[in-house]
């Protein structure tokens, strides 16, 4: 905590190089993170394990943001096809920072690819290649302009999004390539869009664990329910 304020982090996107390597992170994140009364903390790939305990020891919540397919090996399979497009270095670095974040309790909110790492993480698993292995009707990837819902999500009557958001559905953006297909180990679905992909999971045994596939940082000045979502997790945040 840093004047009253929570310090969130978030994890930052890497594209490598043999050159000029970058680690950066959309500003959106940092609009929402601000806008709701917390200081926003990048989180870079590659950090050495030392610096990263020091970096999440000033955090009172993270971020996990969207990015790169997620390696399926980590969930035991093997790659689908090439539109499959990973980052390993990435995935290792989530890992050590999902590692420390447990141990430290701290509010956690996974953000597109941040609940497929969650989900991972935990012990789910996913579908690699929306396009081949669910068809359907809703373009889960979106075209532009990305300020704007692209379709509903069905909440779960009683989870905690339905209670926060109060009411049966909501709008929704979409930019992925992979989503859920199991649930990790006690985890609870609590939304899903019209052809029944995943939207939205908790932990409902942690103060506040929840993943959501779409990008409330986005469209928060558009829709209630994702600015509810980041009011919920910056104050779970300030009380953790």
């Amino acid at each position: 905590m840093y004047a009253g304020k929570p310090v969130i982090g978030l994890t930052g996107s890497f594209k490598p190089d043999s050159w000029t390597a970058q680690h950066f992170l959309n500003e959106s994140y940092l609009h929402a993170v601000r806008h709701f009364g917390g200081i926003p903390l990048l989180i870079p790939v590659l950090t050495e394990k030392e610096e990263l305990e020091y970096l999440l020891n000033q955090c009172d919540g993270l971020i996990l943001t969207g990015g790169n397919d997620i390696d399926p090996g980590r969930f035991g399979e093997q790659l689908l096809n090439d539109t499959v497009v990973i980052a390993s270095e990435r995935d290792e670095a989530e890992t050590a920072v999902l590692d420390l974040a447990v141990r430290m309790d701290i509010p956690i909110l996974g953000i597109c690819r941040g609940i497929q790492m969650m989900n991972v993480y935990f012990g789910g698993t996913l579908y690699q290649d929306i396009p081949a292995q669910c068809p359907s009707d809703i373009k889960h990837r979106m075209e532009e302009p990305y300020h704007r819902t692209s379709h509903s999500c069905i909440l779960v009557p009683g989870s905690p999004l339905h209670t926060l958001a109060g009411k049966d559905s909501i709008g929704v953006n979409s930019h992925h390539h992979q989503a859920i297909k199991e649930p990790a180990p006690g985890f609870l679905v609590m939304g899903r869009s019209e052809d029944g992909i995943i939207e939205a999971i908790c932990d409902p045994g942690k103060p506040f664990c929840w993943g959501v596939q779409w990008h409330p940082e986005r469209i928060w000045d558009i829709e209630d329910s994702s600015a509810k979502l980041f009011e919920a997790f910056i104050a779970a945040s300030r009380n953790a």
